[in-house]
This record gives C-alpha cells, structure tokens and sequence, in this order.
C-alpha cells in the first residue's frame, strides 16, 4: 500500500506509529515547509491541542514543548505552537494551558485499589498518632453510628498506626478492645496491612485459643503463657477476618464495585493513569470487570495475583492458577479505554520491618532497648524476622512463573529477603532468556549496602513507596535504633539505589497510607516530614541524598511504565503513546523541594479523553 503523501512530510517527532495509526483518519490539507520547499501534504487533524503548556515530556532527554495534539487517543505531536499548527482542523479543540505545566499521567506502580476504595467509606483511624483512649473514643464513635447493626455483625476498623500509638511502646490487645461498649466482634486493622487487633468477640468467632496453630505466613502473638493476646500478623489475619458472615454473594459484588468506582475516581484525581493491584484476588478482578462493563475503568490496570508459600509450594499449578485467571479476566484494552492485564504473581517473602511486629527478614538480628525510654541501651537481641519463602522454594516458583510469560512482584523489607530474592532472579535469568521478566521488590526497606548494584545487573526493579523515607514515629522510633548504627544509614533509602544505576519505581502502597502521590514525590527529593508532630521528627533521615525532581518524576512514571511492561504505551508523552497526560498548577522543576506536595492535579486524561477536571480549570 502506497503512503500517502502525508506520511512522507511527517515530521521525525511526531511519530511513525502515530503516522500509520492515522492513515485513515480524516485529514486537512495544509502547507509544510520541508528542506526549504513547500509540500502538499494531507495532515490528519487533531482532535484536541494543548497549547500555550509546559509539557515535561520525560523522554530520553526529558524535552519539553510548548504544545501537544492527540487524536484518536494518541500523541501524534509534541513542539512549537508554530509546529503543532498544521494539525489544527476545523474540528479541533483547543486548550490554552496559561503556561502550566502537562505531565505523563502518573503510574502507581504498587497499590491495593479495591482496599483503598473501602478505606474511603470505613470506620477509620485516619492513619494518626493517638492514645489507647483516643482510639477507643474513635471507635465507640463509629459503634454509635453504626447502631443498627445486628449483634454479631463485625466492625472492621481501619488505618491504625501502630507504631505511632502513644505513649511510645503502647499496643492494642483483646483485653484492651473489650472495654469497648459492644458486644459485636471489632478488628482493628494496623496501616501497614500486616497487623491486626482483635477483641474476644473476634477472636471467639474465628475459634482462636492457645492452642491455635500459626498459619505459614504468620504468627499468632501470644503472651508468657501461650495465651493469644488479640494481635494477629500477615498470613494470621486473614485466620480472624475469614470467620466475619459474608453478605450475599450478590450483596457483595455490589459493595466490591462501588469501591472499585471510588478508588478509580480518587486515583484520577491524583492524576493516576496506570496502577499496579499489588495483591489481586478474585474479588478484585470481578469489581474492575463490573466496572469495565459499566464505562467507569478509566485506570489501565495491571494485577499481581497473591500466592501463598503454600499455594506457591506446587509451582506448576500456581503458575497454571494465574494463567487461567489471566484468560478468564483480561480485560482488552486501547488507547481510549482502558483494560485489565493479569501477569504476575505477588509473593510475600518476608513482613514488616517495624517494631513491635519485626517480621521482616534480616540477616542479623534486631537490636533490642535493655534500657529505658530517656536513658536506651541498644544491643542485638534473639529477633531476625520471618522469611516466608526460602531461596529454593523462591526459585521454583519464579521459574515457573518465567516458564509460563509471567512475572513478579515481590514484597522485600529486610536485607534478608532482598538479598534471597536477588539470589532467586540471578539463578532464574541463568536459566532464561526473558527480556520482558522484571522482577519488582516493593518497599526494601533496609537493604545491604553490597546488594544495591545487582538490581541494575539483575533488571530488577526497587519499587519504593518513597514517602517512607522522611523522620517519622515508623522510622526514628520503630526502625532506626532497631537497626543499630552499621544498617541505620541504608533504612528507607533512595538517593543511594538511583547512584547505584537501580531503576527506581513508585509504589504508594495505598491504603497502607494516604493516597498522596505529590508528597511523595516531595519526600523522595526532600527527606523530610513537612509535617513533624514532635521535634525529633525534624530534619533530614539519614545520609541518603535522595532524588533530584527530574529522577523522581521518572519514578512515578515512564519508570514505573517499564516495571509493569508498558514503556512502549506509557510513561512519556511521544509521539505514537497513548494520550495518558495530566495538567498540574505549578512547574515542578523550578519551585522550592518544600512546595511539591502542594501540587494540584487541574485535569487527568486517560487516552485523551478527560476523566478527571478540578473546579480550578477553565478551557
């Protein structure tokens, strides 16, 4: 088939994909200058033009143009007003962005979205340092509200922060949780999602005694006589939350959807375009398919199935499992709507780093306080944390994974795990061939120093939840001295993967924490609290350096993109990309660090189709 004419005057930056995508759109003939002559060519017309911008395109060299045209859900053009004007037809809308600056639409490279939708309607700590008194005035609060429900009804209450409950060491248990005025069971859900309280309705419910094995993934916390006090980590939660009466199963469906339209809503909003599901159930894909079929999915979407140690012990069958779910739930997606990918499995290795839990693996043990709160005496104790999957069981499991076209994404805190799960890709890639396999190690909390250069070596991809890294109750009081001075310099780092070459993604977490995508942002470059409660959580953490802006916005997006396979859709606004763009109130490259988490979202587009716009915005 011949080109038409068109296509040879296109100009390099708009695109050859773009091109040939539009060879049988509607065009409009115009004059282009070309090697100093005029050429007729037919130019397809854009539907929409953004001009008079900032647009940060986070390409190779992270260009920036003035304007940007898309048509059909595509970027066909980046440049000049003077070089986007041959794309302006009859038909086409027009923006004038008053100098603001557009980026690529963010990627959430780690989240729990059904949860998060749920975390917005639910009984809720709100994620603040409080009082055993405060929390259970907050709680009594959320019984009265709910004073309707049936005697055996279940409260689950949400966004504890545990390590931040005061005074410093004071902790939930059933007998605590008693003393509240119901007789209904109540969990208490800790925000970093990998503890939970009960009180005895609860834990009566679930059968839950002295004698009650600990789950594979997790630990039943007891007290000196073996009695279980109420507090429940990772796998052993899930033992509790499993004997609450379920709604029908129709009933449901339509709570899970509901929450999959508000998560979607508030992601777009945070001017989130692409996210990761980094724990899916079935519950999670039937909601995102329902809201598919319903037009409200404006998040391209990628799922990470949750495998168990004992559902990932037969590797073949899990990998089977996820293969299965992947043809039953896919969802086809386009530039203009967005789809459903299901394509890894998501892998615990190891818990929390964070006392009082210390569930995270490391390879020496956590130091303990033989002292006092005003006068500490920090030593080594007998704690190492939990290693849920070992190196061999680790390498069966990607192996198969690999084996099928899958990938993984990993939960890694302690230097442990890290290191264990580097050991599992290393011996995996030996065996493979798998350009597309990029392992992800969300969070890596604490990391040995010598570990930092083999992401780069091994293309796997730190996916850090980079507003951990400020001084916080969960890092100066519950990590730092739990570390001892050799390992305290490497607790929550950034700036120290990115020197190492590491391909660096975000992953928020929400809602382990609030869905704030710009204060992390802000965190990742500042290392700092804007927001200390208490003078000691002043300042810089640590000695990393963090992020320059420009590497922390390639976190949060074209990085993020190739952590999920999605580089050559997503994460930078070139020609023949989708049109995932979002359109910010401020410049973020020549503002004060201290100014990023103010950052407003103005107007998210998802395959240039307006999914989010805030009252601040006029055309």
């Amino acid at each position: 088939m011949k080109k038409p004419d068109w296509i040879a005057a296109w100009p390099a930056r708009f695109g050859a994909l773009a091109a040939a995508t539009l060879m049988a759109s509607a065009c409009t003939t115009v004059s282009n200058p070309r090697d100093g002559a005029i050429v007729e060519a037919a130019v397809p017309s854009a539907d929409l033009v953004l001009t008079n911008g900032k647009v940060y395109t986070v390409d190779a060299t992270n260009s920036v143009h003035e304007a940007i045209a898309i048509r059909d859900g595509l970027i066909i053009a980046t440049g000049s007003e003077a070089e986007i004007a041959p794309l302006v037809g009859p038909e086409t809308r027009r923006m004038d962005l008053h100098e603001r600056m557009v980026l690529p639409g963010l990627i959430d490279g780690h989240m729990h979205p059904l949860a998060g939708g749920a975390m917005l309607t639910a009984c809720s700590l709100d994620y603040e340092p409080l009082t055993i008194d405060q929390i259970l005035q907050r709680i009594t609060a959320c019984l009265k509200e709910d004073s309707d429900a049936a005697p055996g009804d279940w409260l689950r209450v949400q966004a504890w922060f545990r390590q931040a409950t005061q005074p410093a060491g004071a902790d939930l248990t059933a007998e605590i949780l008693d003393r509240l005025p119901t007789d209904r069971p109540v969990v208490v859900q800790a925000s970093d999602f990998h503890t939970m309280a009960g009180n005895s309705a609860a834990m009566a419910a679930a059968g839950i005694t002295g004698d009650t094995p600990n789950p594979s993934d997790g630990e039943i916390v007891r007290d000196e006589n073996g009695e279980a006090t109420g507090i429940f980590l990772d796998g052993a939660m899930w033992q509790v939350i499993e004997a609450a009466p379920t709604p029908s199963e129709e009933a449901q469906r339509q709570i899970n959807l509901a929450n999959a339209r508000a998560a979607v809503q508030a992601v777009n909003s945070q001017g989130v375009t692409t996210l990761l599901n980094a724990s899916a159930r079935v519950a999670d894909m039937e909601a995102w398919a329902d809201l598919h079929e319903e037009g409200g999915l404006t998040a391209r979407s990628v799922f990470a199935v949750k495998l168990s140690p004992d559902e990932a012990a037969q590797p073949d069958q899990a990998a089977a499992h996820i293969t299965d779910l992947a043809a039953r739930y896919r969802l086809a997606g386009s530039a203009q709507a967005p789809g459903l990918v299901i394509d890894r499995a998501k892998l615990f290795v190891d818990g929390v780093v964070q006392a009082p839990a210390q569930t995270g693996a490391m390879v020496a043990p956590y130091f303990q306080n033989s002292g006092s709160h005003d006068h500490p005496q920090w030593a080594p104790g007998d704690k190492t944390g939990s290693l849920y999957f070992d190196e061999a069981e680790l390498t069966r499991i990607l192996d198969a994974l690999v084996s099928r076209g899958l990938s993984a994404h990993m939960h890694t805190t302690g230097d442990k795990a890290i290191k264990v799960t580097l050991n599992a890709i290393e011996t995996v890639r030996r065996s493979h061939d798998a350009p597309s396999f990029r392992p992800g190690l969300a969070h890596d909390e604490v990391i040995d120093p010598k570990d930092y250069p083999r992401f780069a070596q091994l293309d796997a991809i730190p996916v850090l939840s980079l507003q951990w890294g400020k001084p916080a109750p969960d890092t100066v009081d519950a990590l730092v001295p739990q570390m001892g001075p050799e390992r305290a310099p490497f607790v929550e780092t950034a700036g120290k993967f990115h020197a190492a070459g590491a391909r660096i993604a975000f992953g928020s977490d929400w809602p382990i924490e609030k869905l704030d995508e710009w204060l992390a942002m802000q965190i990742a470059v500042t290392r700092e609290n804007p927001d200390p409660t208490e003078r000691r959580y002043d300042g810089h953490l640590g000695d990393d350096p963090g992020l320059d802006i420009a590497t922390a916005i390639r976190a949060f997006t074209i990085n993020a993109a190739y952590s999920l396979n999605m580089e050559d859709r997503v994460g930078s606004l070139e020609p023949g990309k989708y049109a995932d763009l979002i359109v910010i109130d401020r410049d973020l490259t020549a503002i004060p660090s201290d100014q990023i988490a103010d950052t407003r979202v103005l107007l998210t587009l998802v395959g240039g189709r307006e999914v989010y716009r805030s009252e601040d915005l006029s055309d």
